[in-house]
């Protein structure tokens, strides 16, 4: 009996140096944890804001849409290319017919310019409508997706500063653009 008294002791004994051993080694990890998790929190929290103060600048993204009281517009893609030392961007668009009053839109009176926001150089857009009479009515409710193309004589050597800018008289853009990202 004696002996199962002292097994029983020299377990309960090693049992409790164990728990608290496992207790002091699980604390810094648990403080690692906890730290990587305030870490990854903060990093979230600076990218909300810079994603705040990039829609608070009017700057948008792929896929992105601004709309006002006649167009709803969105820049769906951006590409790059180069032959004999002329640069081509080429923009997808879809615009939107937002009219409440029901009428038709003429897409043909939007203007589209990308501007290198570093050295202030800016390039004139050309929309290529596939349907030029589907492009001048388009009805209220609809939408229509074209390129626009715009040809750089010295496309610059760093393509990541770039933004599309659209301009309409009957329905301004204010303050809106689209950053045009993978250009490379």
């Amino acid at each position: 009996m004696k002996s199962l008294i002292k097994v029983t002791c020299t377990a309960f004994i090693l049992t409790s140096l164990m728990a608290a051993c496992s207790e002091k080694t699980s604390t810094p990890k648990q403080e690692t944890t906890q730290h990587t998790v305030e870490a990854s929190t903060q990093q979230k929290k600076s990218k909300e804001m810079s994603e705040e103060e990039r829609l608070e600048k009017g700057i948008l993204l792929y896929g992105e849409g601004a709309k006002g009281g006649y167009y709803g517009s969105t820049v769906e893609n951006a590409k790059y290319e180069k032959a004999d030392k002329m640069g081509y961007i080429t923009a997808r668009v879809t615009i939107n017919n937002v009219r409440e009053d029901g009428k038709t839109i003429d897409l043909s009176e939007i203007k589209y310019s990308v501007k290198d926001e570093k050295t202030d150089k800016m390039y004139k857009g050309q929309s290529m409508p596939m349907y030029e009479d589907k492009f001048k009515t388009v009805p209220a409710g609809y939408s229509l997706t074209f390129d626009v193309s715009f040809m750089m004589e010295k496309p610059p050597k760093d393509l990541n500063n770039m933004y599309l800018y659209m301009d309409s008289k009957i329905d301004p853009f204010v303050d809106t653009r689209w950053k045009l990202d993978n250009l490379d």
